[in-house]
């Protein structure tokens, strides 16, 4: 069972939505704004939540909730699950144009071969999920008896010890990892071991370090690959990659509305894809962008600390703004589209590069690169500030000769670190116009 589509009506916080899915899902979002809502309406539509009179939120109406799916067997069809204000169930199959309604056993009995695992943040039950995996291993008939002894140890270990949240979480962590590497020893073979197996982590960054978090994120992401279908509901940018940025789903909540901003279409073309991806592999902790009031674009790393060290001293500097690092001006671009995709507020900041010492075909560059940045500009939730002609220029207040523009981090921030410095009234205003 693979889902590719979910409507939400009348459920929780959540008036009515429609969600496309793709074979890892991330929510992402501010708290009470809806991701928990929507993971508890999936689970509820796939038989997995028992559905209260709390769950209406208008009580004079019904709940409905519908999934498309793919099967390998019967191709695109879709389930309707609807809940009355009496608390009666009802439920739909529905498959070529045909509706059928299902008694409650009838909906059991079609979907008992997808599993649905949940590890949820406010009650650890992993020795809980363990078991389920060694259930779905067992229907699927799975003779790798390395995989089997191993899960059967964990859970023997969770079952004899008292573990703390943390531990238990790094033998879940132990066993997702081991099961990949033994996977990965037979390529051809044994990779719809957790077939139909749908996996809802919420929170996966809890208890867990920095480096195991892009570890586990990169373990998600290889499960994804051989067919278990992700749900994932986090806080942290450990877990969110701009690679995957058909995956996310930033839910906010606009005038008491639950809205999810997601974009399934090719935001790259080209070389941009190329350029775009080895800019991510650099720098991964980009993902943060998704997590910001606003978002500071900027193309350096002069750029990053200069600024937010200005910003400090004007005493403007706002924690919930972001600074990304594009890498050059040429890239700025395609961070641009990414948030205007999903409707995330944001201020680009470029050198315009028309130095003295530069050349005319140096000239005619910078300037068409400048001008593509402000083509890209969605003015209902993005701006521009353009530094004339780098930053340093504007620190120094005088033109710079190109000799000068070695170990440019350094040198800018010893300047500006002074005690004497006096801080140009143009670039004030600059600074100031950022953090706006």
């Amino acid at each position: 069972m693979d889902i590719k589509k979910v409507t939400i009506k009348n459920w929780q916080c959540i008036d009515f939505l429609t969600l496309s899915f793709e074979k890892m899902m991330i929510f992402i979002g501010e708290s009470n704004h809806g991701k928990t809502s929507i993971i508890n309406a999936l689970s509820a539509g796939l038989g997995f939540y028992e559905v209260e009179k709390s769950d209406f939120k208008d009580k004079t109406k019904e709940i409905e909730i519908k999934i498309k799916f793919f099967d390998k067997t019967e191709g695109f069809s879709t389930i309707k699950f609807i809940k009355n204000t009496d608390l009666e169930d009802k439920y739909f199959y529905i498959n070529r144009g045909i509706e059928k309604q299902l008694n409650k056993e009838e909906f059991k009995s079609r979907f008992s071969t997808t599993q649905v695992i949940k590890i949820s943040s406010k009650e650890m039950e992993v020795k809980e999920s363990l078991i389920k995996i060694k259930d779905i291993l067992n229907m699927n008939k799975t003779k790798n008896f390395k995989i089997l002894n191993d899960l059967a140890g964990k859970i023997e270990f969770l079952d004899k010890n008292r573990s703390s949240p943390s531990l238990q979480r790094r033998v879940l962590f132990s066993f997702l990892k081991n099961t990949l590497n033994e996977l990965k020893s037979y390529p051809n073979k044994q990779q719809d071991i957790l077939d139909n197996t749908i996996l809802i982590f919420e929170e996966p960054e809890l208890h867990l370090n920095p480096q195991i978090s892009r570890e586990l994120y990169s373990q998600l992401i290889k499960l994804s690959n051989i067919g278990i279908q992700i749900v994932i509901e986090t806080h942290s940018s450990y877990f969110v990659g701009l690679k995957q940025y058909k995956s996310i789903c930033l839910v906010k909540k606009v005038r008491q509305q639950v809205i999810v901003f997601q974009h399934t279409g090719q935001l790259f073309n080209g070389d941009e894809i190329k350029n775009f991806n080895m800019n991510y592999w650099i720098n991964p902790d980009r993902g943060e962008m998704f997590f910001a009031k606003k978002v500071i674009l900027v193309e350096g790393q002069t750029d990053k600390i200069a600024i937010s060290y200005l910003a400090k001293k004007l005493e403007i500097y706002n924690y919930n703004y972001s600074i990304v690092e594009c890498g050059s001006k040429s890239t700025i671009p395609q961070f641009i589209k990414i948030l205007n995709a999903y409707r995330i507020p944001y201020v680009a900041v470029y050198d315009k590069d028309n130095h003295l010492w530069r050349n005319e075909m140096e000239l005619e560059s910078s300037n068409d690169k400048n001008k593509r940045i402000r083509k890209m500009i969605n003015t209902y939730i993005g701006n521009y500030i353009e530094f004339e002609n780098d930053i340093e220029e504007e620190i120094y207040s005088k033109d710079r000769e190109k000799k000068n523009y070695k170990n440019k981090p350094y040198f800018t921030l010893q300047k500006i670190s002074e005690d004497d410095y006096n801080l140009p009234i143009q670039l004030q205003d600059k600074i100031k116009k950022i953090y706006k």
